[in-house]
């Protein structure tokens, strides 16, 4: 890219260059560029950044550890979605891990782990689990309903007993 210092000044110049050598996916010590995405025809850089901030969120040591160590499962949180998935696979192909088809073999590796027979899409994982947080939410509610009630009831029974005797 042509950047003409003299119409976009010396100091934007500048900064448009460091964002091009700069890292946009960090997964702890590995840096993947935007150049080394776009060589894997990869091109969703927002994606990207919010993978970076879940794997840092998670901590995790390495693109290495993901493949190996972190199941498809584990990564259907909020903020990451599908094309988030799908540069975590260019992630991998720019690294050479995973073979040809870096993100099915990553999927299929963590299917056959876990004992599941049959692959699905991110997407019915991540409303899998949005179901499971949401029956976990109902369940805590009704457990708290349940708790304030039996309280308010031994309230009832103490001020009772005490307005009697």
């Amino acid at each position: 890219m042509n950047l003409a210092a003299s119409i976009l000044g010396q100091t934007a110049v500048t900064k448009l260059q460091e964002t091009a050598r700069s890292a946009v996916l960090e997964i702890g010590s590995d840096k993947i560029t935007r150049k080394q995405l776009a060589g894997v025809e990869c091109f969703n850089f927002h994606a990207a950044r919010m993978l970076t901030h879940i794997m840092r969120e998670l901590k995790v040591p390495n693109l290495r550890h993901v493949y190996d160590q972190i199941p498809p499962s584990a990564l259907a949180l909020p903020g990451i979605g599908v094309v988030s998935l799908a540069v975590l696979g260019a992630a991998f192909e720019a690294k050479g891990i995973g073979g040809e088809t870096p993100l099915e073999a990553y999927v299929s590796k963590h299917a056959r782990a876990n004992g599941a027979g049959k692959t699905v899409t991110f997407d019915t994982l991540k409303d899998r689990e949005a179901k499971e947080r949401r029956k976990e939410t109902r369940e805590r509610k009704r457990r708290k309903r349940q708790r304030r009630d039996e309280a308010h009831g031994k309230r009832v029974e103490r001020f009772l007993d005490n307005q009697q005797g």
